[in-house]
């Protein structure tokens, strides 16, 4: 057993915090309490600092990275943040739910979190969380079942709508994953192949996670005010707003409970559109539509370089590379778009190349590397994507501004989370070192929320979300997933120079009972984390 004692319970339910202690006996909470509790064994004075819930990350991508437990530096930056659980599975990219014997293997592995594995060896989602419990896990997992993935195994990225037969194959494979324990699906619809999806499709998938009670979890088509995913019209809806509604009128038809991923406003110009949005998803939530979005404290966000690329151009890849008039069709759209987004190629960091004679300009702006390889912007992009086999990883700026950020955090349909990861070399993403400490730091100083709302939404909130039992809260029997930071100084210290900065206020985390940080820094050699099936 173990005590911690002095702390102020702030429980994951979002009622008022208090002066307590908590016992902790192997893998659960014994026992909760205000004051002292009485117990004979080894106990840790708290000095006041806050004992919450472990964080829970709602929208990771760390079931890819994982899988190598002798890698402790792909998960460390997230448990020295504080966070015990990833819900992975997101942006349609799961690790598991494909077909048996797939003939497109290579797709699968080589996707945009290849550096966190050495390749699948597992053919279900029960096999995948035994491979990863039997290797050993620093933090728990729930997951969902990834389209994108479901949609490769079947058929590639073959752009045409699936078929009678494709299509019950591929909801007999997500019916299976969640019998072995996905909480719902998730759509990219900004990555191929599910670009490709028809409506019909959404919502034959749409209706098994209804009757599953899942959830969908969307990545939608755009999240700018213009893209390469709708035709330009003059005064037209904006995309960002276009891309919303499709889903949130799928969730009105379907009664699937919706949750928007990432919900972010990219380009200066987009910017204007965060009222709108928020006023679409009041209103359904007020018509009874389950609809909730995640967000992080960040202002940039990393992603693929050809996820700006609009879905006629995807279909060609990567034919489309050498293809003069799709090229110039691309070039056209893209300098429109960007002259009316505010956006370009001076707000896209290269974060990795992944080819070996461009690595050298990791950490650089597109528009900079351009200049000095003395290309025209549009030519240096095109070259980086297909020189990486459209695998470059960027970190693309202006996804939002300050005030967007507070008012995504204030908003009543939010959950908190990083969809960051961590590869080993680059530019690294700041919400992977700094996310969730830098929340309850806006909170604090912008006095945004309340220390008890703050925590509410990365633990008890994001549990109740996701389905997953006994965790999120501080009661007694539930899993002894406990974050200890100081209020006054938690705080996310990452800048754009140095982007992987540890935070500070972060003093100990413990995963299902067992001390994973202490003093800030977290043991790589402590194997306590679970499958959550």
């Amino acid at each position: 057993m173990l005590l911690l004692k002095n702390g102020f319970i702030v429980d994951g339910t979002g009622k008022a915090g208090y002066s307590g202690s908590l016992l902790m006996d192997g893998k659960r909470i014994a026992e909760v309490a205000h004051g002292e509790i009485e117990a004979d064994c080894e106990s840790i004075d708290c000095g006041g600092r806050v004992i919450s819930p472990g964080f829970i990350d709602m929208h990771s991508h760390n079931d890819w990275f994982l899988v190598s437990p002798d890698s402790p530096e792909f998960i460390t930056p997230f448990l020295e943040q504080g966070i015990t659980t990833f819900v992975g599975g997101n942006c349609g990219f799961g690790a598991a739910g494909f077909k048996k014997g797939t003939a497109h293997k290579d797709l699968l592995e080589n996707n945009l979190f290849k550096a966190g594995h050495r390749g699948i060896s597992w053919n279900s989602l029960g096999e995948y969380y035994d491979h990863i419990e039997r290797a050993g896990m620093r933090t728990n997992l729930v997951s969902l079942c990834g389209h994108g993935t479901t949609r490769v195994s079947i058929k590639g990225y073959d752009p045409s709508p699936m078929t009678r037969a494709e299509m019950d194959e591929a909801l007999g494979l997500i019916d299976e994953s969640m019998d072995q324990g996905a909480r719902g699906v998730s759509f990219g619809m900004g990555y191929a192949p599910d670009i490709f999806t028809t409506p019909a499709e959404q919502e034959e998938v749409a209706r098994l996670v209804k009757s599953r009670d899942g959830i969908l979890a969307v990545h939608v088509r755009a999240f700018s005010s213009v893209s390469g995913a709708y035709p330009l019209k003059p005064f037209g809806e904006p995309h960002n707003l276009k891309a919303l509604r499709e889903f949130l009128d799928l969730a009105r038809k379907t009664g699937v409970r919706l949750q928007i991923s990432h919900l972010i406003f990219v380009g200066a110009r987009t910017w204007k559109t965060l009222e709108r949005t928020l006023a679409l998803i009041d209103r359904a939530i007020d018509d009874g539509v389950d609809v909730r979005f995640d967000t992080y404290a960040h202002h940039c966000g990393a992603t693929v370089i050809t996820g700006i690329l609009p879905e006629w151009f995807m279909a060609e890849v990567p034919a489309a590379y050498d293809n003069p008039k799709l090229l110039k069709k691309t070039r056209m759209l893209m300098k429109i778009s960007f002259a009316l987004l505010g956006f370009n190629t001076a707000d896209m960091q290269l974060a990795s190349a992944n080819h070996p004679d461009l690595d050298r300009f990791n950490g650089m702006f597109l528009a900079d590397i351009a200049a000095e390889r003395k290309m025209t912007h549009f030519d240096n992009y095109i070259d980086i994507a297909r020189q990486s086999d459209s695998t470059a990883r960027m970190l693309l700026h202006k996804y939002s501004n300050p005030k967007i950020i507070e008012e995504l955090m204030k908003h009543r349909a939010s959950h908190f989370m990083t969809d960051a990861w961590v590869e080993p070399s680059g530019l690294q993403n700041p919400a992977a070192f700094g996310c969730f400490p830098r929340f309850l730091q806006l909170a604090r100083e912008r006095k945004l929320l309340s220390l008890e709302d703050a925590v509410h939404r990365m633990t008890g909130k994001n549990a109740e979300r996701m389905r997953i039992p006994e965790r999120g809260l501080l009661l007694k029997g539930y899993a002894a997933d406990i974050t200890v930071f100081d209020r006054g100084s938690v705080r996310d210290n990452t800048t754009t120079v140095d982007p992987a900065a540890r935070p500070g206020g972060i003093d100990m985390v413990f995963v299902n009972g067992k001390s994973v940080v202490k003093g800030g820094r977290a043991d790589p050699s402590v194997m306590a984390g679970e499958a959550i099936r």
